[in-house]
Parts: C-alpha cells; structure tokens; sequence
C-alpha cells in the first residue's frame, strides 16, 4: 500500500512538473509576428508593443530592417478577446508597408474586413500573443488578403 501512495505521489509530482516547465518554455520563446499574404510568409522578431492609458490603446510594431517592411497592430484594451478590423474608430487596425508592394491598411474599411483574437495579454510579464487575419487595400482601392496572421509573446511597453 505504501508502494502504490508513493508511486502516486510521484507520478503527480512528474505530471505538475512538466506541466509548469512547457508554461515556462512557452514565455521564453522570443517574440516574433508572421503573416501571409499572395503565397508569401512575412515574418520578423523585431517586433514590441506599447499601451497608452490615456487612450486605453494598444499598438504592436513590427520591422524588417533589412526591407524597410513596417506592420502595426493597434486596438482598444488589455485583455484577451475578440476584435474586429472594420470601420475606423469602430475597431481594431491593421496597416503593412511592404518593399517593392506598397502600403495597406484596414483604415479604409467599410465594415467588418478581419478579426483580431488576442490569445494572452499578461499584465504582470508585461507579454502578448494572439492570431490576426483581415483583407486591407491600398490608396488606389486594391486589396490583398491577409491570412494566418500569428504574434507570441511580444513584450508591452508602458
């Protein structure tokens, strides 16, 4: 009987242990943020977010140096839940700058063109994660889909 008790205790002991240690590793991960568009994967780790009180507003800002490419994010809050990319002050927003592509953007957006699902806002670490897609047009009124957009833990500047 002993034995069993003991063997329980361990197997629970292992079981917490590995649980926290995948939760740890999932923090560590450095920040990065992807997204497709016409076959391509854009993606960088060059990439922080920034909450402003005054407005209630969060911003994500991504860079490729190397291409002078610029995403930004940006939306109303602190916590997990669902956004919508869609009119403008009515919603999240979405704007891409890409070399040799040009610019686009939500902010011309008659209605609902996306969804914004943040997946983790940790007010304590400081950290974000969540999934994005939306279809944005440039200043001639042509318009690209944006699909399989994804963030993990970006740190977030007060």
């Amino acid at each position: 009987m002993k034995k069993l008790k003991f063997m329980s205790f361990l197997m629970a002991a292992v079981t917490l242990i590995a649980a926290c240690t995948g939760k740890d590793d999932d923090e560590k991960t450095d920040p990065q943020i992807s997204v497709e568009y016409n076959g391509t994967k854009w993606e960088t780790t060059t990439v922080v977010a920034s909450y402003t009180s005054a407005t209630d507003g969060t911003m994500i800002n991504a860079t490729k140096v190397s291409s002078q490419d610029q995403l930004v994010i940006s939306f109303t809050g602190t916590t997990t839940g669902t956004h919508v990319f869609a009119d403008p002050g009515e919603g999240a927003l979405f704007s891409i700058s890409l070399a040799g592509l040009g610019a686009y953007t939500t902010l011309f957006a008659d209605g609902n063109v996306g969804e914004l699902v943040i997946t983790k806002y940790d007010n304590e670490k400081k950290l974000i994660s969540g999934t994005f897609h939306c279809t944005a047009e440039n200043f001639d009124g042509d318009e690209i889909e944006f699909a399989n957009g994804e963030f993990r833990n970006i740190p977030v500047m007060n």
